[in-house]
C-alpha cells in the first residue's frame, strides 16, 4: 500500500482539487474522463468546461472564501460547477436533494450561501423570502461565461474545499469543514487500495453530495488516470447490465445496496459485466464468500465517515480476504491512527468493544471543524483524538472491526446488543428484502427490540421470524416486536433514518412476542 511519506510527497505537488485535475489534464487530456447518458467528456474538455463555468462565478462576484451551494441530481454539470467553485477558491456546499422546506432551511440558514444553484424542479422546495441570510443569486441552471475567471493563488492541504453535512441519522445535520488535504489525500489512497490505474472506469450512482461520490470516485478516478461513469440513481434491477453498458471495472456500494443486489433473482448479466473490484459497506459476513463468487468482485472493505476519509482500508492486494477477516475494515491506514477506548477514552485490549477514535497521521487531512458548531467540535476532538459515535474493536493483529454506531446499540438485559448483528441475521429470513432493528421502551426500564422490515411474501409470519432469530442469536438479541412496512425511511445515500423509527416508538399494529399466542389472536380478531 502507499505510505505516509509518499502521500506527503504528492500533496507538495499536488496540495488542492484543482491541481489535481490539472494533472490529469497534463497526462490524459485526450483521454475520456467522464462517460453519462452515452456521451463521453475528455479531460482536456471538462478542464475547458470547468473554466467557463469559474469564469460566471466571477462575473457573479464569487471570491476565495465565499459559499456556494448546490442543490441538483447527478450530471456532468454537477462536476463542472464542483471543480470552478473550487478553482476560484470558493467552498462548495452540497445539499441533499431530499430535503424540503424545514429541512433545506435549516441546511441554507446553516452555511449562509452567497450563491445558490438548484434544479429547476426543486425550486417548488424553497421560499428564499422565508430565509434570513439570503443567498445574492438564486440560479436554476449552472452559469457559464467566456468570462477569464478569477483564479485562487495559494491552496493547499490546509484550504477550506467544501461543507459537507453528516446524513442527520441520529440528529439534525452538522457541517463538516473539509480541507482541500483531506480530499487529495484520500484520492491517492483509495485509488492505490483499490489498485485503480489509466484503464479503470469507475461506475458510481451514489449522490454526488455524499463523500462518497466526490471522493471515492470522481478524484480516486483523477488521481489514477481512470474515467467516471455516472449514472443519477440505483436499480438494483439494472445495476449490472449498467457496468456492462458503461465498461466499468470497478464500482461503489454503500448501504442496503450489497444486500438489494442480492436478494434479486440471479441472471445471467450479473456476470457478464467487466467490473473485478466493489468498493463499500456494509456486506453481511455470512454471504460474503458466496457474494464474489456470484457476482464475479474482489470486495474492498473500509472503515470511515465524512469526518475523517479513510482511516482504515483493505487493500486490494489482500483480497479475496480471509474467513476470519470478512467484516474487518482492514488495518489503520497511512494517513490515519485509531484506537478503540472505553467511557473515559482508556484504550481497549484486543477484541474489546468500544468507541472507535482516530487522528490524521498527515496534517490537514480530515475535517477541520463542525461550521457555527464550536462545542459540538470541542466535545468530538476531545483529548486530542476524533470521537467517531461508532462501536467496534481491533483484534490482535490491529484489524479494525465496526460493530455498530454507539446510538444505535441497545442495552437489553444487562447486555449490549449490536443492531447490524440482529439485522444480519432478520436479513437471512426467506422473503425479508429490507429491514433495521431499534431500541424501543420496556416496561422492565431496559430497552426492547423492534424489528422494522419490507417482505414481498403475503404468508409472512412474524413467529415463524422471530423463531428463525431464536435459532441464531443469543437470546437477548432476539427481536420482541416486528413490524412491516411498504418501504424503510432513508436518506439519498440509502442509509435508513433509524431516529425515524425510534421517534415513532412503537405504533398500534405492531408485532408482540410477548404477546401469549392466545390472547393475541383474541385482540387481532375483527369486531362485527
Amino acid at each position: 500500500m502507499i505510505t505516509t511519506a509518499e502521500i506527503v510527497d504528492r500533496l507538495e505537488s499536488v496540495p488542492s482539487i484543482d491541481r489535481l485535475l490539472e494533472l490529469g489534464c497534463r497526462r490524459h487530456a485526450d483521454k475520456a474522463f467522464i462517460r453519462w447518458r452515452g456521451e463521453t467528456t475528455t479531460y482536456a474538455e471538462f478542464d475547458a468546461d470547468v473554466a467557463r463555468v469559474a469564469g460566471a462565478l466571477t462575473g457573479l462576484g464569487v471570491r476565495e472564501g465565499d459559499r456556494v451551494a448546490v442543490m441538483m441530481t447527478n450530471s456532468p454539470d454537477w462536476l463542472a460547477l464542483w471543480f470552478a467553485v473550487v478553482r476560484t477558491g470558493a467552498v462548495l456546499v452540497p445539499i441533499n436533494t431530499a430535503h424540503k422546506s424545514a429541512g433545506l432551511r435549516y441546511q441554507l440558514e446553516d452555511c449562509r450561501p452567497s450563491v445558490l444553484v438548484l434544479d429547476p424542479g426543486f425550486v417548488i422546495h424553497l421560499d428564499v423570502t422565508q430565509l434570513e441570510h439570503r443567498p445574492r443569486h438564486v440560479l436554476t441552471a449552472v452559469p457559464r461565461s467566456t468570462t477569464p475567471p478569477v483564479v485562487a493563488t495559494g491552496l493547499g492541504p490546509h484550504s477550506p474545499a467544501a461543507i459537507l453535512y453528516t446524513s442527520g441519522t441520529t440528529g439534525p445535520p452538522k457541517g463538516c469543514l473539509l480541507p482541500h488535504g483531506q480530499y487529495v489525500a484520500a484520492s491517492f489512497l483509495h485509488a492505490d487500495a483499490c489498485g485503480y490505474d489509466e484503464s479503470t472506469v469507475i461506475y458510481t450512482c451514489l449522490p454526488l453530495f455524499h463523500i462518497n461520490a466526490q471522493n471515492y470516485t470522481v478524484l480516486s478516478a483523477l488521481a489514477a488516470g481512470g474515467t467516471v461513469a455516472l449514472d443519477d440513481r440505483f436499480s438494483a434491477s439494472q445495476f449490472w447490465d449498467r457496468l456492462t453498458e458503461v465498461g466499468a471495472t470497478a464500482f461503489n456500494f454503500i448501504g442496503s445496496m450489497a444486500a438489494s443486489l442480492w436478494n434479486q433473482p440471479e441472471r445471467e448479466s450479473e456476470r457478464q459485466h467487466g467490473a473485478r473490484v466493489g468498493f463499500g459497506v456494509p456486506l453481511a459476513p455470512e454471504i460474503w464468500e458466496s457474494w464474489e463468487k456470484r457476482f464475479g468482485v474482489r470486495v474492498v472493505y473500509t472503515y470511515g465517515m465524512t469526518e475523517n476519509a479513510l482511516p482504515a482500508i483493505v487493500d486490494s492486494r489482500e483480497t479475496p480476504v480471509p474467513a476470519a477477516r470478512r467484516g474487518s475494515s482492514g488495518q489503520a491506514s497511512p494517513t490515519s491512527e485509531i484506537a478503540v477506548v472505553d467511557e473515559h477514552d482508556r484504550p481497549l485490549g484486543a477484541g474489546e468493544i468500544g468507541q472507535i477514535l482516530t487522528r490524521a497521521r498527515i496534517p490537514w487531512t480530515m475535517t477541520t471543524e463542525y461550521v457555527g458548531r464550536p462545542d459540538a467540535t470541542a466535545e468530538a476532538f476531545r483529548n486530542h483524538w476524533f470521537h467517531t459515535g461508532d462501536l467496534g474493536y481491533l483484534d490482535a493483529d490491529g484489524y479494525l472491526f465496526f460493530v455498530d454506531r454507539l446510538k444505535d446499540a441497545v442495552r437489553r438485559r444487562g447486555e449490549m446488543v449490536s443492531s447490524w448483528e440482529v439485522e444480519t441475521v432478520v436479513a437471512q429470513y426467506p422473503g425479508v428484502s429490507e429491514c433495521a432493528m431499534v431500541g424501543v421502551s420496556s416496561e422492565l426500564g431496559d430497552d426492547d427490540i423492534l424489528v422494522v422490515l419490507v417482505t414481498d411474501d403475503p404468508g409472512f409470519d412474524p413467529a415463524r421470524l422471530v423463531a428463525f432469530c431464536g435459532e441464531r442469536l443469543a437470546h437477548f438479541q432476539v427481536p420482541r416486536y416486528v413490524r412491516r412496512v411498504e418501504e424503510l425511511p432513508k436518506t439519498q445515500t440509502q442509509r435508513v433514518e433509524k431516529y425515524r423509527l425510534r421517534h415513532e416508538g412503537l405504533l398500534a399494529g405492531d408485532w408482540d412476542a410477548g404477546v401469549p399466542r392466545r390472547a393475541r389472536e383474541v385482540h387481532e380478531a375483527p369486531t362485527h
